[in-house]
């Protein structure tokens, strides 16, 4: 199975909309390699450098060869950072947008030091909302990845047996999904973070909480990995969460499920029916011209109405503070399904994930990827909502 290259065309209307909210910048120097492979079609060691004006120039220290083969636009080697003002044109006291969220200090102050009198100022922002609306290239991707996830977690079945560790729960689903082209690594825009594939947990391992910005943590298998799958033995009846993404060619689809061998007891079951409910309405909501922070409002709402609104989202005090965020090729994408005013577009792919968390009993929730438009948002991830007793 081969990778997909980027289309010339995709590349050309990506880089038109970046020139098109520059406002006062004068260009932007993209190192991030999530960035640069969505303006250039290469994540290749080096950066893109977007002109207000005129053509954007790739500069690579490692693989020049490959980035050439990857990117339609031109491509040149990146011998120093010293040259930069020379190599690329930059006049003096140029305004260089910059991804001030996740460049490192040591990168900024030689970007600082190259183009002497430069001022900055962040792209992050601009780049996320250009990012949040897919095209039919990346659609075609995302429902390619939800394909691959959904027969992943048609398999949960054929593996899940009482007394097994999470940990090898989990890897038999990135088994199956690698074999179908799940690029086999996870993207997520945060300093100091570090995601699984997904989060593989049952009982009350499920409910550990963890430093990640996500309704679950869980146990994770060592103190440098303190979240996700751990070494605890899955019993029967008890709540066995399973929320994984599917990923081909960079693009992200993300879901959650719940198993089980034997029946849950009936609170649990009735705390997933809410989930399930609240998924349903905001689904019905989460139309162009919303805004997240009305849609979590709803949720909350929704939460409070059912007799959850305290362990919605995580337990008293621990609290996620979302409830959906989009997807692509990272999984914390814009928009953000939380107390911030991103408005929805059409055909924005966003996970909502409604989750109940109880401290001693376990994860009870759904999540499934949503595609957007004008009306109800429709789910494309395509997997039965029941509770899977096995």
């Amino acid at each position: 199975m081969e990778y997909v290259l980027f289309p010339r065309s995709e590349i050309h209307r990506r880089i038109e909309a970046l020139q098109s909210q520059m406002g006062e910048m004068d260009g932007a120097l993209l190192f991030h390699a999530v960035d640069m492979c969505y303006f250039s079609g290469t994540a290749q060691d080096g950066l893109v450098y977007v002109p207000r004006d005129g053509e954007p120039v790739v500069m690579i220290k490692r693989s020049l060869e490959r980035a050439a083969e990857e990117s339609p636009l031109e491509v040149r080697p990146l011998r120093n950072m010293r040259n930069l003002k020379s190599d690329l044109g930059i006049p003096k006291g140029a305004v260089m947008g910059l991804e001030m969220d996740v460049l490192p200090c040591s990168f900024y102050f030689k970007i600082d030091k190259a183009l002497d009198n430069a001022r900055f100022m962040d792209v992050a922002e601009r780049i996320k909302h250009i990012r949040s609306v897919k095209s039919d290239f990346e659609l075609g991707l995302i429902k390619e990845s939800a394909r691959i996830l959904e027969a992943g977690f048609s398999s949960v079945p054929d593996f899940l047996k009482e007394g097994m560790k999470e940990v090898d729960l989990i890897s038999r689903l990135e088994m199956v999904m690698r074999s179908m082209g799940h690029q086999g690594s996870l993207r997520f825009r945060r300093f100091n973070s570090i995601v699984p594939l997904g989060h593989v947990m049952s009982g009350p391992a499920a409910a550990c909480p963890s430093f990640l910005a996500s309704p679950t943590g869980g146990k994770g298998t060592s103190l440098i990995f303190p979240q996700g799958a751990g070494y605890s033995r899955i019993k029967r009846n008890e709540p066995v969460f399973v929320d994984m993404v599917g990923i081909y060619n960079g693009y992200i689809a993300d879901a959650t499920r719940i198993f089980s061998l034997g029946r849950i007891e009936p609170e649990l079951e009735e705390a997933y029916q809410a989930a399930c409910q609240i998924e349903e309405d905001l689904a019905r909501q989460m139309s162009a011209g919303k805004t997240g922070r009305e849609l979590f409002l709803l949720s909350e709402a929704a939460g409070a109405d059912l007799g959850y609104q305290d362990y919605l989202g995580g337990p008293p005090g621990g609290k996620c503070g979302f409830v959906g965020h989009g997807v692509g090729l990272e999984l914390d994408e814009y928009p953000v399904i939380g107390p911030l005013d991103h408005e929805l577009q059409s055909n924005m792919t966003i996970a909502i994930e409604p989750k109940i968390i109880y401290p001693d009993k376990g994860v009870l929730g759904i999540e499934d990827t949503f595609l957007t438009s004008s009306g109800a948002a429709e789910s494309l991830t395509h997997m039965p909502r029941e509770i899977w007793q096995v």
